[in-house]
């Protein structure tokens, strides 16, 4: 990549950065007292206003306001990969990926709810002439028997085509999105190793291996605490990345540790520098606390290209779920501060 186009991406996804959901507006979103609300602060005082535009934010489901939000991101980063010489590599490629994701378990949510009642999903022509699977059959797709077929001869076969004939009451959800996001790791570990610039190789390594480790952490203190799971399905379940801790690390926090006291084990290495001093809520918010940190002081404070873009790709996934967490604390009538104390900004 020329200095010129580097220059002009790292400065695009700064300006666009610069746009995102400030404290005000999350102290205004935790006054909504519906999904509806929610959707017209977004159209009307946000940036997420090109998206909703011409949407009637009254008829919006859940899925849907989350489908045009995950959506949005994916328009904003083909703005700033305009920039990019690398049309179809590098970057671009995980785009894709996080988009033929974001599209699946949008229809499988659709296919499990019984609500189809979804809005037409539109990306980007240079985003969705690249996606692996027929885009409108997906988003059309009423059994997931029927969305196995469909995305037969691409890589998220053998993970759809379990649970084709599992019941709706017996889904889990949880485990598949774990298995896609497998695959993204996999997927992103091979970038790092053979289409990030030099300048800022150490730095990408360190934020792409402590995202991962830090979903290895949150699944390891998940499967011990709600469903007492046994020791070899949990070294079953781990990605094999490790940043801070190593491979015995983790298997003597499996063995060991309980899952109450995971949380010490991070606090004695130098993932203590990203936390604050307030009490551990759950293991999402202290992992998610460490990674807005990391990435945030990166992106700031960084003029490298590739390093800007991977630090606002995961700033941006936790602003997106810090919204679904308000959708849903205001779907469950959860008191606004409780909702507050899980947000990261």
């Amino acid at each position: 990549m020329t200095n010129k186009a580097a220059n002009a991406m790292t400065a695009k996804t700064k300006a666009i950065y610069a746009k995102r959901l400030k404290e005000s507006d999350y102290q205004n979103l935790l006054q909504k007292k519906s999904v509806a609300e929610i959707a017209s602060y977004l159209k009307n005082d946000t940036y997420f206003k090109e998206s909703l535009d011409g949407i009637n934010e009254k008829a919006l489901h859940r899925g849907q306001l989350e489908v045009i939000i995950r959506n949005d991101l994916i328009k904003r980063i083909s703005r700033i990969l305009k920039y990019s010489p690398q049309k179809n590599g590098g970057f671009f490629r995980i785009v894709v990926i996080q988009s033929e994701i974001n599209l699946l378990l949008a229809s499988i949510r659709s296919i499990l709810s019984g609500d189809y009642q979804k809005v037409i999903i539109e990306l980007p022509l240079i985003i969705e002439s690249e996606i692996c699977f027929d885009i409108k059959k997906v988003a059309n797709c009423r059994e997931l028997s029927e969305l196995a077929e469909i995305v037969k001869g691409t890589p998220y076969y053998d993970i759809i085509y379990k649970y084709r004939h599992t019941e709706i009451s017996e889904f889990n959800f949880v485990g598949l999105e774990q298995e896609l996001q497998r695959h993204y790791y996999e997927e992103m570990g091979k970038l790092v190793k053979t289409s990030i610039s030099k300048s800022s190789k150490d730095a990408i390594e360190e934020i792409f291996y402590t995202e991962v480790e830090l979903d290895n952490i949150s699944k390891i203190y998940r499967l011990k605490k709600y469903f007492n799971a046994p020791k070899e399905m949990i070294k079953d379940m781990i990605t094999p990345v490790y940043s801070r801790f190593t491979k015995r690390d983790l298997e003597d926090i499996i063995d060991n540790v309980s899952a109450d006291h995971i949380i010490d084990r991070l606090c004695e290495t130098s993932y203590r520098n990203y936390l604050d001093d307030s009490r551990f809520m759950f293991i999402e918010h202290t992992t998610k606390m460490i990674n807005y940190n990391l990435n945030h002081k990166h992106l700031l404070f960084s003029s490298d290209a590739d390093l800007v873009l991977l630090t606002y790709l995961s700033l941006m996934g936790i602003e997106i779920q810090n919204i679904v967490d308000i959708i849903e604390g205001v779907r469950y009538h959860i008191p606004a501060e409780q909702i507050k104390k899980m947000l990261i900004y």
